[in-house]
């Protein structure tokens, strides 16, 4: 597998016979083989997470499907107005919480769970090619200092609750907020999932620049778990596993 960091939340992964691009909206897009099967996720229209230049994708793959967060609006005129084939909708599968959806082309089969979102959107548990991937999207233990206190109780059964409903479940690769705007609470959302589940190697997402956050986190309340998390520092970045 080749993991590559696009930017904040957007990271791609090569297979074998497919590529997998979850939450891109900014970054170099590498140059994929043409012949291999693409698959697009995008977890929630937040701009952060969802770039509409992606549907312009299908332009240049044949061999692609779109999944998306059921809040991503495509209408006609919306895609007409940003000059892109209304046909594209055909390649599009919306989902809300708790739904699956799968998708075959040629030796490319992908399978997609969604977990609910703390925030707007889905998670997305993907597996393929024998693999297992999880990408948050703005799921995470959203515990906001200064909030009043029954809004982040709330808020931390609702990430509990998600986390939970895949506990034990092993990843072989999982992309897992980590948000230095939450200060210290910003770990609990990672923490309390790899206490859930086996996943041996976590990237942290959603850092908005401040990659120098995830050594100080792996440094206090994530040192338990520091030789599981990639440490991601740049755009461009990559990994061959």
């Amino acid at each position: 597998m080749k993991v590559t960091f696009l930017g904040h939340s957007g990271f791609s992964v090569e297979l074998e016979h497919i590529i997998l691009l979850f939450d891109y909206y900014t970054g170099k897009l590498p140059q994929w083989p043409k012949d291999k099967a693409l698959a697009v996720f995008a977890s929630h229209s937040h701009p952060d997470h969802f770039n509409w230049r992606i549907l312009r994708l299908a332009q240049e793959y044949e061999r692609i499907h779109f999944f998306f967060g059921n809040d991503i609006r495509l209408s006609a005129k919306w895609l007409t107005e940003k000059n892109i084939d209304v046909s594209v909708k055909e390649k599009v599968t919306k989902l809300s919480g708790g739904r699956d959806a799968f998708w075959e082309n040629g030796p490319a089969l992908v399978k997609v769970h969604t977990l609910k979102s703390t925030d707007m959107g889905v998670a997305f548990v993907v597996e393929s090619e024998g693999k297992q991937i999880y990408h948050a999207g703005d799921l995470n233990w959203w515990h906001w200092i200064g909030e009043p206190k029954e809004d982040n109780d709330s808020m931390g059964r609702a990430y509990r609750a998600e986390i939970d409903s895949i506990a034990g479940s092993h990843f072989d690769l999982s992309f897992v907020p980590l948000d230095p705007r939450l200060e210290e609470c910003g770990s609990w959302g990672m923490k309390y999932f790899l206490e859930k589940t086996d996943s041996p190697l976590v990237f942290p997402m959603h850092m908005w620049g401040k990659y120098e956050m995830t050594a100080k986190y792996k440094e206090t309340d994530l040192k338990e778990f520091a030789d599981r998390i990639a440490d991601v520092s740049q755009g461009g970045q990559e990994w061959n596993i």
